[in-house]
């Protein structure tokens, strides 16, 4: 990964972790009941749809170059992921 990726992401973390740290613990609660909620109640399939949705919404609105490279940065983590997987359950 390149260098301008890993400090993109870095500050993207700092970002997250402030995010976290101002949210309540009352509403991380609240948050954590309402995913838990639609996971049980619509299963893995909807679940996928949420998180694919979210992620392009993201994606919309970064600039192009940032785009490419995060898209980069997820397709090895895809390949790698499938690989270590395949590698598990296929002796």
């Amino acid at each position: 990964m390149d260098k301008d990726l890993q400090f993109s992401l870095a500050n993207n973390a700092k970002e997250w972790l402030a995010l976290s740290l101002s949210i309540s613990s009352a509403e991380k609660i609240s948050f954590n009941k309402i995913h838990d909620d639609f996971f049980a109640t619509y299963g893995a399939n909807f679940m996928a749809h949420v998180y694919r949705t979210t992620f392009e919404h993201v994606l919309q609105n970064m600039p192009d170059a940032e785009r490419s490279k995060l898209l980069a940065y997820f397709k090895e983590a895809m390949d790698s992921a499938i690989d270590e997987h395949y590698s598990t359950t296929h002796f």
